[in-house]
């Protein structure tokens, strides 16, 4: 029988760690999310070095009339100081939270990228297990069908079995070489899937090894399961630090409509009226808008936070329906894995009993086809299922925060 038969294989060369590891530097949204992060850290850096003075210099010419009537004399006056605009100190606060509200909210974004990259791995990396697994069920089934053809062939040359025997054997061996042929073409497609998503040459994907330990079963309720998936789930993290951004994004608008004042200050030197003079000079500038712009512009930051608190919620329930559904589907997954193992049992038994049977004559040819029909069946779905639970539950681990190993 398969070697493969009851046990959870992984490949050799490429662990599930690893594989996801290694995704995550070939994901082109991976990348992108990075890229986000490291525009909204430079947007950030940028808002912090807003506040302070600003080094200003003017140079001013102007004619005035002279000591007497009739002459013309040149004002030149060349000031050199700083300035600041009083505005700016009162929007900085606001303007620095908001842009590292939203530096988080792009990391948080990173970090869904990232789980939902390594999900995709888990998908493609049992898949591929899966497959190769299937396909050493089916060389055993070919290699059982081919020894039972040379065998009708040896009772029918004898005159212990009819040509019937014989023809249904081959029938046999030609289903079982068209489900090598299927299975090899699995193998293909679901090897060629993981390369790509995770950038490693295929032939790391030649050899399996068991699997080191069994991972214990998650003993765990849909509401704990939700309950730690909201507390560590980055989507959620970004779309409340969304709302932490637009919070801000409103104080920010609603100083806008504040008096822009704009004070400065230096020495200046130079000539008025044909006499030297020089000394500190100050200016203040005040500017109050008269317009509803800035209404307006909170109006519509009240509305994107109004949107961001609808996101957080409508994340919320898809974070809730989905960690549902993943321990729903681990549960019906170990149950259809136990359910599978003793069927194969039962499959394996009649098998067993069919082949001594037809050995001793008691047993006809569709018996024992049928026998070997029913267990290569139950072979393939309990190997289906097998990597079906490993999924599932490496994509529940996934969702309450938890490492793949």
């Amino acid at each position: 029988m398969i070697s493969l038969l009851g046990a959870l294989f992984v490949f050799a060369q490429l662990s599930l760690h690893d594989a996801q590891t290694d995704a995550l530097g070939a994901s082109p949204d991976v990348a992108a999310a990075r890229a986000r992060v490291a525009e909204a850290q430079a947007r950030y850096d940028e808002a912090r070095a807003t506040l302070g003075p600003a080094l200003v210099a003017n140079y001013n010419q102007v004619p005035q009339a002279g000591p007497t009537n009739n002459s013309v004399v040149t004002q030149r006056l060349t000031t050199v100081g700083a300035q600041w605009t009083v505005g700016d100190l009162f929007a900085y606060v606001p303007a620095v939270a908001q842009a590292g509200a939203a530096l988080r909210a792009a990391q948080q974004d990173l970090g869904d990228a990232e789980r939902t990259e390594r999900t995709a791995v888990i998908g493609a990396y049992y898949a591929a297990l899966g497959a190769r697994a299937t396909l050493h069920a089916r060389d055993d089934e070919l290699a059982t069908a081919q020894a039972q053809l040379r065998a009708a062939q040896i009772r029918f040359g004898a005159g212990d079995a009819p040509r019937l025997d014989v023809v249904r054997a081959t029938v046999a061996v030609a289903a079982a070489q068209s489900d090598v042929a299927r299975a090899q073409a699995d193998v293909e497609n679901t090897g060629a899937a993981l390369a790509l998503e995770t950038g490693v040459d295929s032939g790391s994907l030649e050899t399996m090894a068991p699997a080191n330990l069994a991972a214990p079963p998650l003993g765990i309720g849909v509401p704990e399961a939700i309950s730690r998936a909201l507390a560590a789930r980055p989507d959620v993290a970004a779309a409340r630090a969304n709302i932490a951004a637009e919070e801000h994004a409103v104080g920010v608008a609603r100083r806008s409509g504040w008096p822009l004042v704009t004070v400065s200050g230096g020495y200046t030197h130079g000539v008025d009226t044909g006499i030297p003079v020089s000394g500190a000079s100050a200016t203040v500038d005040v500017s109050l808008p008269l317009t509803g712009a800035a209404h307006d512009r909170v109006a519509q930051e009240e509305a994107r936070l109004a949107q961001a608190r609808a996101q957080l919620q409508k994340v919320e329930r898809g974070v809730e329906l989905e960690v549902g559904t993943a321990v729903r589907e681990y549960r019906a997954q170990s149950i259809a894995l136990n359910a599978s193992q003793n069927a194969l049992q039962s499959a394996q038994a009649e098998l067993q009993a069919a082949q001594i049977g037809y050995r001793s004559g008691a047993t006809a040819s569709l018996d024992l086809e049928a026998a070997r029909s029913a267990y290569v069946a139950a072979l393939v779905t309990q190997i289906s299922a097998l990597y079906a639970q490993a999924r599932a539950r490496a994509a529940l681990s996934l969702l309450l925060g938890d490492a793949n190993d």
